[in-house]
């Protein structure tokens, strides 16, 4: 039973990393803003300046964060700040839909799609995230995920 959570923690690393990957590759190759930031601005959480920022310098970071993490360069570090980031999406979405879990957000994460109710969206990031606080310390700067568990 242990060897099966320790392959669902590493599996579910690789997939965050992945999906960060995915998510920043597909609003770069499908431009647009999305529900959740276009939310926050007309919510004045963020200013058309920052909206900007945000659009602009969001993609090539998730993408570069992904690939970090699936290189295994500090892994148990990037690991926790991957669920971190999830996490904090999580409190924007619940910030953007005041309380109605079943308002439909297209939330931008993977460029233009179809809105999803936000309780999926919040199941969803919490899945993903709560796995990744559970990896391994760190045994040196450079350590495959897959290894991590051999050198206990």
């Amino acid at each position: 039973m242990k060897k099966f959570l320790q392959l669902l923690v590493i599996g579910d690393y690789y997939l965050a990393a992945l999906l960060l990957v995915w998510a920043g590759v597909s609003k770069i190759t499908s431009p647009g803003v999305g529900d959740l930031l276009e939310s926050l601005l007309a919510q004045n959480i963020i200013s058309l300046k920052q909206l900007v920022f945000i659009s602009r310098w969001k993609p090539p970071l998730e993408i570069a964060f992904g690939f970090a993490a699936l290189s295994g360069i500090q892994a148990a570090f990037l690991a926790r700040v991957t669920g971190l980031i999830y996490l904090f999406y999580t409190l924007l979405l619940i910030l953007v839909s005041e309380g109605y879990l079943l308002l439909p957000i297209d939330c931008g994460c993977f460029g233009g799609g179809s809105p999803t109710p936000v309780y999926l969206l919040i199941l969803r990031n919490f899945f993903i995230a709560l796995p990744l606080f559970f990896f391994p310390r760190n045994h040196g700067h450079f350590n495959r995920p897959h290894l991590l568990f051999s050198q206990n």
